[in-house]
Protein backbone atom coordinates (compact mmCIF):
# COMPACT_ATOMS: atom_id res chain seq x y z
CA UNK A 1 0.00 0.00 0.00
CA UNK A 2 1.50 3.28 -1.11
CA UNK A 3 1.46 6.14 1.34
CA UNK A 4 2.94 9.61 1.56
CA UNK A 5 2.45 9.77 5.31
CA UNK A 6 5.50 9.39 7.54
CA UNK A 7 5.85 9.16 11.30
CA UNK A 8 8.83 10.51 13.13
CA UNK A 9 7.43 10.05 16.64
CA UNK A 10 5.06 7.49 18.13
CA UNK A 11 3.61 7.96 21.59
CA UNK A 12 0.43 6.84 23.36
CA UNK A 13 -2.50 9.23 23.74
CA UNK A 14 -4.38 8.38 26.94
CA UNK A 15 -8.09 9.31 27.04
CA UNK A 16 -8.07 9.74 30.82
CA UNK A 17 -6.53 12.36 33.04
CA UNK A 18 -4.38 9.68 34.70
CA UNK A 19 -1.03 9.82 32.95
CA UNK A 20 0.11 6.54 34.48
CA UNK A 21 -1.89 4.72 31.83
CA UNK A 22 0.42 6.11 29.19
CA UNK A 23 3.36 4.38 30.84
CA UNK A 24 1.80 0.96 31.27
CA UNK A 25 2.64 -0.18 27.72
CA UNK A 26 -0.54 -2.22 27.27
CA UNK A 27 -0.19 -4.76 24.48
CA UNK A 28 -3.53 -6.57 24.73
CA UNK A 29 -4.57 -5.46 21.22
CA UNK A 30 -2.47 -7.38 18.61
CA UNK A 31 -3.89 -5.23 15.80
CA UNK A 32 -2.38 -2.19 17.48
CA UNK A 33 1.04 -3.89 17.52
CA UNK A 34 0.76 -4.88 13.85
CA UNK A 35 -0.20 -1.33 12.95
CA UNK A 36 2.81 0.05 14.72
CA UNK A 37 5.08 -2.41 12.90
CA UNK A 38 3.58 -1.36 9.58
CA UNK A 39 4.05 2.30 10.46
CA UNK A 40 7.76 1.77 11.22
CA UNK A 41 8.27 -0.18 7.94
CA UNK A 42 9.25 -3.37 9.69
CA UNK A 43 7.24 -5.46 7.21
CA UNK A 44 9.46 -4.49 4.28
CA UNK A 45 12.23 -6.76 5.63
CA UNK A 46 15.04 -5.14 3.71
CA UNK A 47 17.55 -6.04 6.45
CA UNK A 48 15.66 -8.68 8.38
CA UNK A 49 17.92 -11.62 7.47
CA UNK A 50 20.07 -12.89 10.31
CA UNK A 51 23.37 -14.64 9.56
CA UNK A 52 23.30 -18.35 10.30
CA UNK A 53 26.55 -19.63 8.80
CA UNK A 54 29.85 -18.05 7.73
CA UNK A 55 32.62 -19.51 5.58
CA UNK A 56 36.07 -18.01 5.71
CA UNK A 57 39.57 -18.67 4.52
CA UNK A 58 42.60 -17.26 6.31
CA UNK A 59 46.35 -17.58 6.42
CA UNK A 60 48.60 -17.21 9.42
CA UNK A 61 52.40 -17.15 9.68
CA UNK A 62 54.32 -17.47 12.91
CA UNK A 63 57.21 -15.24 13.97
CA UNK A 64 60.57 -16.73 13.06
CA UNK A 65 63.25 -14.01 13.45
CA UNK A 66 64.10 -11.37 16.06
CA UNK A 67 66.42 -8.36 15.90
CA UNK A 68 67.41 -6.28 18.92
CA UNK A 69 67.52 -2.59 18.10
CA UNK A 70 66.47 -0.83 14.93
CA UNK A 71 67.30 -3.03 11.90
CA UNK A 72 69.40 -1.51 9.17
CA UNK A 73 72.05 -2.65 6.76
CA UNK A 74 73.31 -6.07 7.75
CA UNK A 75 70.30 -6.76 9.99
CA UNK A 76 70.12 -10.36 8.78
CA UNK A 77 73.54 -11.09 10.29
CA UNK A 78 72.58 -9.66 13.70
CA UNK A 79 69.10 -11.23 13.91
CA UNK A 80 68.44 -14.55 15.66
CA UNK A 81 65.76 -17.23 15.40
CA UNK A 82 62.73 -16.80 17.62
CA UNK A 83 59.88 -19.14 18.52
CA UNK A 84 57.00 -17.52 20.35
CA UNK A 85 55.82 -20.88 21.70
CA UNK A 86 58.99 -21.25 23.79
CA UNK A 87 59.55 -17.76 25.17
CA UNK A 88 57.32 -14.68 25.63
CA UNK A 89 58.29 -11.69 23.57
CA UNK A 90 58.72 -9.43 26.63
CA UNK A 91 61.40 -11.74 28.03
CA UNK A 92 63.18 -11.83 24.67
CA UNK A 93 63.19 -8.04 24.41
CA UNK A 94 63.78 -6.90 28.00
CA UNK A 95 66.38 -9.44 29.11
CA UNK A 96 69.75 -8.02 30.06
CA UNK A 97 72.77 -9.36 31.96
CA UNK A 98 71.59 -10.20 35.46
CA UNK A 99 75.03 -9.76 37.02
CA UNK A 100 74.99 -13.18 38.64
CA UNK A 101 78.79 -13.17 38.48
CA UNK A 102 78.92 -9.78 40.22
CA UNK A 103 76.12 -9.83 42.77
CA UNK A 104 77.26 -11.74 45.81
CA UNK A 105 73.82 -12.80 46.96
CA UNK A 106 73.19 -14.53 43.63
CA UNK A 107 76.62 -16.14 43.70
CA UNK A 108 76.00 -17.48 47.19
CA UNK A 109 72.54 -18.74 46.23
CA UNK A 110 73.99 -20.61 43.27
CA UNK A 111 76.65 -22.16 45.48
CA UNK A 112 74.01 -23.22 48.00
CA UNK A 113 72.03 -24.93 45.23
CA UNK A 114 75.13 -26.95 44.27
CA UNK A 115 75.43 -28.17 47.85
CA UNK A 116 71.78 -29.26 47.79
CA UNK A 117 72.36 -31.28 44.63
CA UNK A 118 75.39 -32.96 46.14
CA UNK A 119 73.16 -34.05 49.02
CA UNK A 120 70.47 -35.36 46.67
CA UNK A 121 73.06 -37.40 44.73
CA UNK A 122 74.50 -38.85 47.95
CA UNK A 123 77.81 -37.03 47.77
CA UNK A 124 77.50 -35.10 51.04
CA UNK A 125 81.03 -35.78 52.19
CA UNK A 126 82.47 -33.74 49.30
CA UNK A 127 80.61 -30.53 50.15
CA UNK A 128 83.43 -29.21 52.31
CA UNK A 129 85.94 -29.60 49.49
CA UNK A 130 83.99 -27.27 47.21
CA UNK A 131 83.32 -24.80 50.00
CA UNK A 132 87.04 -24.53 50.75
CA UNK A 133 88.19 -24.45 47.11
CA UNK A 134 85.67 -21.82 45.93
CA UNK A 135 85.44 -19.74 49.09
CA UNK A 136 84.43 -16.09 49.03
CA UNK A 137 87.34 -13.66 49.25
CA UNK A 138 87.41 -11.27 52.24
CA UNK A 139 85.47 -8.09 51.66
CA UNK A 140 87.38 -5.02 50.57
CA UNK A 141 84.79 -3.24 48.41
CA UNK A 142 83.75 0.39 48.52
CA UNK A 143 80.10 -0.54 48.87
CA UNK A 144 80.20 -0.18 52.60
CA UNK A 145 79.86 -2.61 55.45
CA UNK A 146 76.88 -4.38 53.86
CA UNK A 147 78.99 -6.22 51.25
CA UNK A 148 81.80 -6.90 53.69
CA UNK A 149 79.40 -8.36 56.24
CA UNK A 150 77.77 -10.55 53.61
CA UNK A 151 81.13 -11.98 52.54
CA UNK A 152 82.02 -12.66 56.13
CA UNK A 153 78.79 -14.63 56.59
CA UNK A 154 79.03 -16.54 53.30
CA UNK A 155 82.73 -17.31 53.64
CA UNK A 156 83.34 -20.87 54.84
CA UNK A 157 79.67 -21.83 54.48
CA UNK A 158 78.84 -21.88 50.75
CA UNK A 159 81.01 -21.90 47.61
CA UNK A 160 81.16 -19.02 45.16
CA UNK A 161 78.69 -20.05 42.45
CA UNK A 162 80.23 -17.84 39.76
CA UNK A 163 83.74 -19.23 40.31
CA UNK A 164 82.37 -22.79 40.40
CA UNK A 165 80.47 -22.30 37.14
CA UNK A 166 83.55 -20.90 35.38
CA UNK A 167 85.59 -23.89 36.57
CA UNK A 168 83.09 -26.51 35.43
CA UNK A 169 82.27 -24.94 32.06
CA UNK A 170 85.97 -24.64 31.25
CA UNK A 171 86.21 -28.39 31.77
CA UNK A 172 83.07 -28.97 29.64
CA UNK A 173 84.34 -26.94 26.69
CA UNK A 174 82.06 -27.04 23.65
CA UNK A 175 80.34 -30.28 24.62
CA UNK A 176 76.69 -30.38 25.62
CA UNK A 177 77.35 -31.95 29.02
CA UNK A 178 80.24 -32.34 31.41
CA UNK A 179 81.89 -35.73 30.83
CA UNK A 180 84.69 -35.48 33.39
CA UNK A 181 85.38 -33.49 36.54
CA UNK A 182 88.29 -31.07 37.04
CA UNK A 183 91.29 -32.39 38.91
CA UNK A 184 90.53 -30.09 41.84
CA UNK A 185 89.02 -30.94 44.19
CA UNK A 186 90.05 -34.58 44.16
CA UNK A 187 87.01 -36.90 43.99
CA UNK A 188 87.42 -40.68 44.51
CA UNK A 189 86.56 -42.83 41.52
CA UNK A 190 83.62 -44.53 43.24
CA UNK A 191 81.93 -41.14 43.90
CA UNK A 192 82.86 -39.69 40.51
CA UNK A 193 79.49 -40.56 38.80
CA UNK A 194 77.52 -39.04 41.69
CA UNK A 195 79.37 -35.71 41.66
CA UNK A 196 79.32 -35.61 37.84
CA UNK A 197 75.54 -36.05 37.76
CA UNK A 198 75.13 -33.32 40.37
CA UNK A 199 77.43 -31.00 38.40
CA UNK A 200 75.54 -31.48 35.11
CA UNK A 201 72.20 -30.90 36.82
CA UNK A 202 73.56 -27.80 38.53
CA UNK A 203 74.98 -26.36 35.27
CA UNK A 204 71.59 -26.78 33.58
CA UNK A 205 69.91 -25.10 36.55
CA UNK A 206 72.46 -22.26 36.55
CA UNK A 207 72.07 -21.53 32.83
CA UNK A 208 68.28 -21.61 33.07
CA UNK A 209 68.14 -19.45 36.20
CA UNK A 210 68.11 -16.20 34.22
CA UNK A 211 67.26 -15.46 30.62
CA UNK A 212 70.36 -13.54 29.62
CA UNK A 213 71.11 -12.13 26.16
CA UNK A 214 74.24 -12.11 24.14
CA UNK A 215 75.86 -8.77 23.28
CA UNK A 216 72.69 -7.59 21.49
CA UNK A 217 70.53 -5.39 23.71
CA UNK A 218 67.21 -3.86 22.67
CA UNK A 219 67.40 -1.00 25.18
CA UNK A 220 67.98 2.38 23.54
CA UNK A 221 69.52 4.68 26.19
CA UNK A 222 69.12 7.71 23.95
CA UNK A 223 65.33 7.28 24.14
CA UNK A 224 65.11 5.33 27.41
CA UNK A 225 62.94 2.70 25.74
CA UNK A 226 63.19 -0.61 23.89
CA UNK A 227 63.52 -0.88 20.14
CA UNK A 228 63.36 -4.16 18.22
CA UNK A 229 61.86 -5.92 15.21
CA UNK A 230 60.42 -9.35 14.40
CA UNK A 231 59.58 -10.94 11.06
CA UNK A 232 57.31 -13.63 9.62
CA UNK A 233 57.14 -15.24 6.17
CA UNK A 234 53.63 -14.87 4.74
CA UNK A 235 52.22 -16.13 1.46
CA UNK A 236 52.69 -12.71 -0.15
CA UNK A 237 56.23 -12.20 1.13
CA UNK A 238 58.18 -11.41 4.26
CA UNK A 239 56.67 -8.92 6.72
CA UNK A 240 58.85 -7.12 9.27
CA UNK A 241 57.17 -5.71 12.38
CA UNK A 242 58.96 -2.77 14.02
CA UNK A 243 58.47 -1.70 17.63
CA UNK A 244 60.38 1.53 18.27
CA UNK A 245 58.79 2.86 21.47
CA UNK A 246 58.20 0.05 23.95
CA UNK A 247 59.03 0.94 27.56
CA UNK A 248 55.98 0.69 29.80
CA UNK A 249 56.00 -3.11 30.28
CA UNK A 250 52.74 -3.76 28.38
CA UNK A 251 53.40 -5.10 24.89
CA UNK A 252 50.55 -5.60 22.44
CA UNK A 253 49.75 -5.41 18.72
CA UNK A 254 49.39 -1.63 18.67
CA UNK A 255 53.10 -1.21 19.50
CA UNK A 256 54.10 -2.50 16.04
CA UNK A 257 54.21 -1.08 12.54
CA UNK A 258 54.34 -3.35 9.50
CA UNK A 259 56.88 -3.06 6.69
CA UNK A 260 58.47 -5.23 4.05
CA UNK A 261 62.08 -4.54 5.04
CA UNK A 262 64.85 -4.55 5.85
CA UNK A 263 64.98 -8.34 5.84
CA UNK A 264 65.97 -10.09 9.06
CA UNK A 265 67.26 -13.13 7.18
CA UNK A 266 66.02 -16.68 6.82
CA UNK A 267 65.33 -18.83 9.89
CA UNK A 268 67.37 -21.98 10.39
CA UNK A 269 64.16 -23.99 10.04
CA UNK A 270 61.67 -22.76 7.42
CA UNK A 271 58.40 -21.45 8.86
CA UNK A 272 55.91 -21.46 5.94
CA UNK A 273 52.45 -19.94 6.41
CA UNK A 274 49.47 -22.17 7.19
CA UNK A 275 46.09 -21.97 5.44
CA UNK A 276 42.86 -22.10 7.44
CA UNK A 277 39.38 -22.96 6.08
CA UNK A 278 36.52 -22.67 8.57
CA UNK A 279 32.73 -22.91 8.59
CA UNK A 280 31.42 -21.24 11.74
CA UNK A 281 28.17 -19.96 13.22
CA UNK A 282 28.20 -16.19 13.82
CA UNK A 283 27.11 -15.04 17.26
CA UNK A 284 25.75 -11.59 18.13
CA UNK A 285 28.08 -9.15 19.80
CA UNK A 286 27.26 -8.44 23.44
CA UNK A 287 28.56 -5.64 25.63
CA UNK A 288 27.61 -3.89 28.85
CA UNK A 289 24.78 -1.41 28.46
CA UNK A 290 23.51 -2.96 25.23
CA UNK A 291 19.77 -2.43 24.56
CA UNK A 292 17.71 -5.52 25.39
CA UNK A 293 16.05 -7.48 22.57
CA UNK A 294 12.96 -8.53 24.51
CA UNK A 295 10.16 -6.09 25.27
CA UNK A 296 9.93 -6.71 29.01
CA UNK A 297 13.63 -7.20 29.64
CA UNK A 298 15.43 -4.54 31.63
CA UNK A 299 18.97 -3.50 30.67
CA UNK A 300 21.89 -3.56 33.04
CA UNK A 301 21.87 -0.25 34.88
CA UNK A 302 25.59 -0.25 35.65
CA UNK A 303 26.28 1.12 32.14
CA UNK A 304 23.79 3.70 30.92
CA UNK A 305 24.58 5.23 27.55
CA UNK A 306 21.47 7.36 27.74
CA UNK A 307 22.80 9.31 30.70
CA UNK A 308 25.97 10.47 28.91
CA UNK A 309 26.34 14.21 28.52
CA UNK A 310 27.54 15.46 25.15
CA UNK A 311 27.72 18.88 23.58
CA UNK A 312 26.80 19.68 19.97
CA UNK A 313 30.45 19.49 18.90
CA UNK A 314 31.27 16.29 20.79
CA UNK A 315 31.07 14.15 17.66
CA UNK A 316 33.08 11.25 19.05
CA UNK A 317 30.86 10.76 22.09
CA UNK A 318 27.67 11.12 20.05
CA UNK A 319 28.92 8.57 17.54
CA UNK A 320 29.73 6.11 20.33
CA UNK A 321 26.27 6.50 21.87
CA UNK A 322 24.55 6.09 18.50
CA UNK A 323 26.57 2.97 17.74
CA UNK A 324 25.83 1.44 21.14
CA UNK A 325 22.09 2.21 21.18
CA UNK A 326 21.07 1.96 17.52
CA UNK A 327 23.50 -0.26 15.63
CA UNK A 328 24.72 -2.59 18.39
CA UNK A 329 22.53 -5.49 17.19
CA UNK A 330 24.00 -5.29 13.68
CA UNK A 331 27.35 -6.80 14.70
CA UNK A 332 28.23 -10.48 14.81
CA UNK A 333 31.36 -12.43 15.70
CA UNK A 334 32.81 -15.33 13.69
CA UNK A 335 35.34 -17.13 15.94
CA UNK A 336 38.78 -18.01 14.60
CA UNK A 337 41.40 -19.66 16.81
CA UNK A 338 45.01 -18.65 16.18
CA UNK A 339 48.28 -19.73 17.80
CA UNK A 340 50.11 -17.01 19.68
CA UNK A 341 52.89 -15.30 17.79
CA UNK A 342 51.10 -15.40 14.45
CA UNK A 343 50.37 -12.86 11.75
CA UNK A 344 46.97 -13.52 10.17
CA UNK A 345 45.24 -12.28 7.02
CA UNK A 346 41.62 -13.16 6.19
CA UNK A 347 40.80 -13.99 2.58
CA UNK A 348 37.37 -14.85 1.14
CA UNK A 349 34.66 -14.36 3.75
CA UNK A 350 31.00 -15.06 2.96
CA UNK A 351 27.88 -15.07 5.14
CA UNK A 352 24.59 -16.89 4.49
CA UNK A 353 21.47 -15.49 6.18
CA UNK A 354 18.10 -16.97 7.11
CA UNK A 355 16.68 -16.22 3.62
CA UNK A 356 19.41 -18.21 1.92
CA UNK A 357 21.16 -15.13 0.58
CA UNK A 358 24.98 -15.38 0.53
CA UNK A 359 26.86 -12.11 0.92
CA UNK A 360 30.58 -11.62 0.48
CA UNK A 361 32.01 -9.47 3.26
CA UNK A 362 35.05 -7.43 2.28
CA UNK A 363 37.59 -5.74 4.51
CA UNK A 364 36.92 -2.14 5.41
CA UNK A 365 40.19 -1.13 3.75
CA UNK A 366 39.39 -2.71 0.36
CA UNK A 367 37.30 0.15 -1.08
CA UNK A 368 39.89 2.75 -0.03
CA UNK A 369 43.33 1.41 1.02
CA UNK A 370 44.93 3.32 3.84
CA UNK A 371 41.69 4.03 5.70
CA UNK A 372 41.53 3.51 9.45
CA UNK A 373 40.47 0.05 10.55
CA UNK A 374 40.24 -1.69 13.89
CA UNK A 375 42.98 -4.11 14.99
CA UNK A 376 45.03 -3.75 11.82
CA UNK A 377 48.66 -2.66 11.76
CA UNK A 378 49.82 0.64 10.36
CA UNK A 379 52.22 0.59 7.44
CA UNK A 380 54.41 3.67 6.82
CA UNK A 381 54.39 3.17 3.06
CA UNK A 382 50.65 2.45 2.88
CA UNK A 383 51.28 -1.08 1.60
CA UNK A 384 49.13 -4.13 2.23
CA UNK A 385 51.66 -5.40 4.81
CA UNK A 386 49.59 -3.78 7.55
CA UNK A 387 46.26 -5.32 6.54
CA UNK A 388 46.78 -8.23 8.90
CA UNK A 389 45.88 -9.13 12.44
CA UNK A 390 48.84 -9.68 14.76
CA UNK A 391 48.50 -11.89 17.83
CA UNK A 392 51.81 -11.30 19.65
CA UNK A 393 53.22 -13.87 22.08
CA UNK A 394 52.94 -11.51 25.03
CA UNK A 395 52.01 -11.81 28.69
CA UNK A 396 48.86 -10.61 30.43
CA UNK A 397 50.83 -10.10 33.66
CA UNK A 398 54.11 -10.95 35.39
CA UNK A 399 55.41 -11.19 38.92
CA UNK A 400 57.60 -8.13 39.41
CA UNK A 401 60.06 -7.59 42.22
CA UNK A 402 60.73 -4.30 43.89
CA UNK A 403 63.06 -2.03 41.92
CA UNK A 404 66.75 -2.77 42.30
CA UNK A 405 67.44 0.53 40.56
CA UNK A 406 65.35 3.66 40.21
CA UNK A 407 66.39 6.80 38.36
CA UNK A 408 64.30 9.95 37.99
CA UNK A 409 65.08 12.27 35.08
CA UNK A 410 63.67 15.73 35.79
CA UNK A 411 64.06 19.23 34.50
CA UNK A 412 65.51 22.02 36.63
CA UNK A 413 64.55 25.28 34.96
CA UNK A 414 66.40 27.45 37.49
CA UNK A 415 69.69 25.66 36.76
CA UNK A 416 68.84 25.28 33.04
CA UNK A 417 69.66 21.57 32.97
CA UNK A 418 68.30 18.08 33.53
CA UNK A 419 69.18 15.94 36.54
CA UNK A 420 69.38 12.18 36.66
CA UNK A 421 68.63 11.36 40.29
CA UNK A 422 69.72 7.88 41.33
CA UNK A 423 67.22 7.18 44.07
CA UNK A 424 67.90 3.42 44.30
CA UNK A 425 70.93 1.46 43.08
CA UNK A 426 71.97 -2.15 43.47
CA UNK A 427 74.75 -2.82 45.92
CA UNK A 428 77.47 -5.42 45.64
CA UNK A 429 75.51 -7.74 47.92
CA UNK A 430 72.53 -7.55 45.56
CA UNK A 431 70.28 -5.56 47.88
CA UNK A 432 68.90 -2.20 46.71
CA UNK A 433 70.46 0.84 48.38
CA UNK A 434 68.42 3.98 48.94
CA UNK A 435 70.89 6.72 48.00
CA UNK A 436 68.58 9.42 49.28
CA UNK A 437 69.20 8.16 52.79
CA UNK A 438 72.78 7.00 52.36
CA UNK A 439 73.96 10.24 50.73
CA UNK A 440 73.68 13.64 52.34
CA UNK A 441 74.51 17.01 50.84
CA UNK A 442 78.22 17.68 51.50
CA UNK A 443 79.16 20.63 53.62
CA UNK A 444 81.39 22.98 51.64
CA UNK A 445 84.57 24.15 53.24
CA UNK A 446 86.34 27.48 53.04
CA UNK A 447 89.33 27.93 50.81
CA UNK A 448 92.54 28.48 52.76
CA UNK A 449 93.72 32.09 52.57
CA UNK A 450 96.48 34.04 54.21
CA UNK A 451 95.50 35.09 57.69
CA UNK A 452 92.55 34.02 59.79
CA UNK A 453 88.97 33.74 58.72
CA UNK A 454 87.36 34.27 62.11
CA UNK A 455 86.35 37.82 61.30
CA UNK A 456 85.04 37.12 57.77
CA UNK A 457 81.56 38.54 57.39
CA UNK A 458 80.76 37.23 53.88
CA UNK A 459 81.92 34.27 51.80
CA UNK A 460 81.94 33.97 48.02
CA UNK A 461 81.11 30.53 46.59
CA UNK A 462 81.60 29.60 42.98
CA UNK A 463 78.71 27.11 43.17
CA UNK A 464 76.52 25.61 45.85
CA UNK A 465 76.88 21.85 46.40
CA UNK A 466 74.35 19.21 45.36
CA UNK A 467 74.00 15.58 46.53
CA UNK A 468 76.31 13.11 44.84
CA UNK A 469 73.43 11.00 43.51
CA UNK A 470 72.22 13.94 41.42
CA UNK A 471 73.95 13.50 38.02
CA UNK A 472 73.84 16.58 35.76
CA UNK A 473 72.73 16.62 32.11
CA UNK A 474 73.48 19.77 30.13
CA UNK A 475 71.88 20.81 26.82
CA UNK A 476 74.15 20.41 23.80
CA UNK A 477 73.68 20.60 20.05
CA UNK A 478 72.31 17.34 18.65
CA UNK A 479 74.76 15.23 16.73
CA UNK A 480 74.26 15.38 13.02
CA UNK A 481 71.87 18.31 13.27
CA UNK A 482 72.47 21.12 10.79
CA UNK A 483 73.13 24.58 12.08
CA UNK A 484 70.09 26.70 12.74
CA UNK A 485 67.58 23.90 13.38
CA UNK A 486 67.83 24.21 17.14
CA UNK A 487 67.85 20.47 17.82
CA UNK A 488 69.02 19.80 21.36
CA UNK A 489 70.11 16.76 23.32
CA UNK A 490 70.96 16.36 26.99
CA UNK A 491 74.45 15.02 27.60
CA UNK A 492 75.47 13.47 30.91
CA UNK A 493 78.33 15.20 32.67
CA UNK A 494 80.12 14.56 35.94
CA UNK A 495 80.56 16.66 39.06
CA UNK A 496 84.12 17.33 40.18
CA UNK A 497 84.50 17.74 43.91
CA UNK A 498 87.63 19.27 45.44
CA UNK A 499 88.87 17.53 48.58
CA UNK A 500 92.07 17.56 50.55
CA UNK A 501 93.18 14.46 48.62
CA UNK A 502 92.59 16.16 45.28
CA UNK A 503 89.84 16.40 42.69
CA UNK A 504 87.29 13.59 42.80
CA UNK A 505 85.08 12.96 39.80
CA UNK A 506 81.58 11.79 40.72
CA UNK A 507 80.06 9.26 38.33
CA UNK A 508 76.75 7.36 38.46
CA UNK A 509 76.85 4.03 40.27
CA UNK A 510 73.85 2.35 38.61
CA UNK A 511 73.36 0.87 35.15
CA UNK A 512 70.67 3.17 33.74
CA UNK A 513 72.89 6.24 33.37
CA UNK A 514 75.72 4.23 31.72
CA UNK A 515 78.70 4.89 34.02
CA UNK A 516 81.96 5.22 32.12
CA UNK A 517 80.23 5.83 28.78
CA UNK A 518 78.88 8.83 26.90
CA UNK A 519 75.12 9.22 27.30
CA UNK A 520 72.93 11.60 25.34
CA UNK A 521 69.16 11.74 25.72
CA UNK A 522 66.79 13.36 23.25
CA UNK A 523 65.18 16.53 24.55
CA UNK A 524 61.60 15.37 23.94
CA UNK A 525 62.17 12.24 26.03
CA UNK A 526 62.37 14.37 29.22
CA UNK A 527 59.11 16.36 29.38
CA UNK A 528 58.21 18.81 32.11
CA UNK A 529 56.66 15.98 34.09
CA UNK A 530 59.93 14.06 33.91
CA UNK A 531 60.33 10.29 33.61
CA UNK A 532 61.05 7.47 36.05
CA UNK A 533 63.18 4.52 34.89
CA UNK A 534 63.37 1.36 37.00
CA UNK A 535 65.13 -2.00 36.79
CA UNK A 536 63.46 -5.01 38.39
CA UNK A 537 63.25 -8.78 38.14
CA UNK A 538 60.35 -10.29 36.19
CA UNK A 539 59.04 -13.84 36.50
CA UNK A 540 56.36 -15.74 34.59
CA UNK A 541 55.37 -19.16 33.32
CA UNK A 542 54.86 -19.65 29.61
CA UNK A 543 52.70 -21.99 27.52
CA UNK A 544 54.89 -25.04 28.07
CA UNK A 545 54.86 -24.55 31.85
CA UNK A 546 58.48 -23.44 32.04
CA UNK A 547 59.38 -20.54 34.29
CA UNK A 548 61.22 -17.53 32.91
CA UNK A 549 63.15 -15.07 35.06
CA UNK A 550 64.77 -11.98 33.60
CA UNK A 551 65.90 -8.48 34.47
CA UNK A 552 64.02 -5.72 32.66
CA UNK A 553 63.35 -1.99 32.69
CA UNK A 554 60.27 0.21 32.84
CA UNK A 555 59.76 3.86 31.96
CA UNK A 556 56.94 5.77 33.60
CA UNK A 557 55.82 9.37 33.85
CA UNK A 558 57.53 11.39 36.57
CA UNK A 559 56.09 13.75 39.15
CA UNK A 560 57.06 17.10 37.72
CA UNK A 561 60.08 19.34 37.74
CA UNK A 562 62.73 19.34 40.44
CA UNK A 563 65.12 21.79 41.99
CA UNK A 564 68.64 20.90 43.00
CA UNK A 565 69.27 24.24 44.64
CA UNK A 566 72.31 24.74 42.42
CA UNK A 567 73.39 28.39 42.21
CA UNK A 568 76.51 30.04 40.89
CA UNK A 569 78.41 33.08 42.20
CA UNK A 570 76.80 33.14 45.63
CA UNK A 571 77.62 35.57 48.47
CA UNK A 572 76.54 34.26 51.86
CA UNK A 573 77.57 34.43 55.53
CA UNK A 574 80.14 31.85 56.66
CA UNK A 575 78.94 28.65 58.30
Amino acid sequence: MASVTTWTRLEPLPRTSDLSAALEARIADPLWMLARQWQTLEFQGEDAGSPIVAQLEAEHARLSRYHAGSPGRGAADRAVDYDGMRMPLEAMVEREPSGIGEVERLRAGAGLQFLRLLTEHRAVRHRTKYVDLFAFAPGDSNDGSDADAFRAVAGGRVPDGAALYANLTAQRGSEAELTSLPTEPAIPSNDHPKVLAAANEWIAWYEALFIEPDDRLAWNPQRMEYRFAVSADTGSGRVVLHADEYAEGRLDWWAFTADTGPSLGDPSEPAPPERIVRTVIPTPVAYAGMPADRFWQFEDGRVSFGSLDAGPADITRLTLVEFALVYGNDWFVAPLDLPVGSLCSVGPFSVTDTFGVTTRVSAVSEPAPGRWSMFSLSAPDGSSAGQRFFLPPTLPMTLESGPIEEVALMRDEMANMVWGVERIVQGVSGDPIDRRQAQAIPTPGLQQVDGGVEDVEIVYRLATPVPEHWIPFVPVAARGASAGQGEVQFERRSIRRHTQQGVRRIEPTGEVLLPGRVLRIEEEEVPRAGILVTRSYQYTRWLDGRGHLWLGRRKRVGRGEGSSGLRFDVLEPPD
